[in-house]
């Protein structure tokens, strides 16, 4: 996979919680009192170990929300990486020199930074090991790529759109936080929008939403990129 070279800028969110933001994707580092977790690794080389430096010299656990290209162009910087095992082939497959060692999560799963806890929630649909990470005293969700205001890919041959639909149903009945921080578009952004989402895909599912064209990036497995747009 090619290089990008992309303007990379760091922003202070929330208490605790910066985004290391390259313009058409984000990673978070999310900083407890005794640890930090940086979940994603950029979709494009820079010089992310020494960003996260010059915000804390706490230890940092690595976690991946899934393993698209655009998601994990520094790994190579970490010894080792969390993901859910149904992503390892995802990941691989954008990076086929891959060096991380990866490492399981699976629902449940809990990061103790000190002071600050990050719950891992199974979002399959987007990938196949998609998750996201909930912080349940901040009352917010670290959402990948499932939940966001503006696209969400579902083609290709690693999408399923009937996960990703149980996924958002899954979701919005946990409850559990207030604001949600997406990897892509606005951030951060209400948990509402999982309602727009879902009349999104049933659109799709079952026709009464045509399909419009969505630009002429290349997609992988060949795939025709079409938009289904619920609201405004």
């Amino acid at each position: 996979m090619e290089p990008m070279e992309l303007t990379t800028t760091v922003n202070r969110l929330s208490n605790g919680v910066w985004a290391i933001d390259q313009g058409m994707v984000r990673c978070f580092l999310i900083v407890g009192n005794e640890k930090a977790l940086l979940l994603d690794t950029g979709a494009g080389e820079c010089d992310l170990l020494g960003l996260i430096r010059d915000i804390t010299p706490l230890p940092v656990t690595v976690v991946q929300t899934h393993g698209d290209g655009d998601h994990t162009a520094n790994s190579q910087a970490f010894p080792e990486i969390y993901a859910h095992p149904a992503e390892f082939p995802v990941l691989t497959r954008f990076r086929p020199d891959w060096r991380p060692r990866l490492l399981p999560v699976a629902e449940g799963d809990v990061f103790d930074l000190g002071g600050r806890t990050l719950e891992v929630i199974e979002a399959p649909g987007h990938t196949p090991g998609s998750i996201c990470l909930l912080d349940r005293d901040s009352r917010i969700l670290f959402s990948g790529d499932t939940v966001s205001y503006g696209p969400v890919f579902l083609f290709g041959a690693h999408r399923d759109i009937r996960s990703f639909r149980k996924t958002l149903d899954k979701l919005q009945a946990m409850g559990g936080y207030d604001t949600v921080y997406p990897c892509h578009n606005t951030c951060p952004v209400s948990p509402a929008v999982i309602e727009d989402l879902k009349a999104a895909v049933d659109g799709a599912l079952d026709g009464t939403i045509a399909p419009e064209p969505f630009g002429d990036m290349p997609m992988p497995d060949g795939a025709k990129p079409a938009c289904y747009r619920h609201g405004d």
